[in-house]
């Protein structure tokens, strides 16, 4: 009987320790596998628990002949109690040696990038997020999808 019982008290601590920190992920395509300068991403996040901090990552799935070592990004965003904030980023997409960096399998590479931990909201609702490119070059071949990871960071 007392194994029973420890075997459920160990299941449940299992099954509530294992909640997905992960609340929000989508990944958009960019048209001919070129990412234009004026494609502006927009995402939509619901936020419902406001006691929790959230980790805020841009995914990026690019191709391994990217011409690029990094690329520069604006990321804004927009709170549901109205605030902005816009942040500029560097994206190393290869080290010094020209090694890509993230995740790859064959010719394609997966690339998290953290732009904000710990961020705190005062109020539910939608958060808006935009990444938009900043480089000087209007289309920036290589770059598959641009995207969004939003995770809570506690």
């Amino acid at each position: 009987m007392n194994k029973l019982i420890l075997t459920c008290i160990a299941g449940m601590l299992v099954l509530t320790s294992c909640t997905p920190r992960k609340i929000y992920e989508k990944h958009l395509d960019n048209d001919r596998i070129t990412w234009n300068r004026f494609d502006v991403k927009t995402f939509k996040v619901d936020i419902k628990d406001i006691s929790a901090n959230y980790a805020f990552y841009i995914a990026i799935r690019y191709l391994t002949d990217v011409p690029f070592r990094y690329l520069t990004i604006n990321f804004t965003l927009y709170t549901p109690s109205g605030e902005r904030r816009t942040m500029e980023q560097k994206i190393f997409l290869k080290d010094n040696e020209d090694n890509l960096l993230g995740d790859g399998m064959g010719d394609l590479w997966d690339l998290h990038h953290l732009v904000r931990d710990d961020f705190e909201f005062t109020e539910p609702g939608i958060c808006m997020v935009e990444i938009s490119s900043t480089m000087s070059q209007a289309d920036l071949p290589g770059i598959m999808q641009v995207g969004l990871i939003v995770k809570k960071s506690n």
